[in-house]
């Protein structure tokens, strides 16, 4: 999926985000951390999956904390997906 944009991704994952936790679409910021919108570590751990399936890759699942905003969190697996295709 080397194709994948930073912003591409974040507009998916406010739409996943919006789906997981019962919200109108659009309504996620993708620079307010994901816990404001009530993210819990059960839901994280769905959505974790979901972006594993989507991205092709495993990712820490700590990663949702450390990068608590869509935006951060985009980047970093962008990133990581870039250094998985060069590796």
């Amino acid at each position: 999926m080397s194709t994948l944009t930073t912003d591409a991704l974040q507009e998916w994952l406010c739409a996943q985000l919006a789906k997981e936790l019962e919200l109108p679409a659009g309504s996620i910021d993708p620079a307010e951390p994901m816990a404001t919108y009530g993210l819990d570590s059960v839901r994280a751990i769905t959505l974790l999956t979901e972006v594993e399936d989507h991205v092709g890759f495993e990712i820490d699942p700590n990663a949702l904390w450390e990068f608590p905003t869509v935006a951060a969190f985009a980047e970093m697996v962008v990133g990581q997906m870039v250094q998985t295709e060069r590796s």
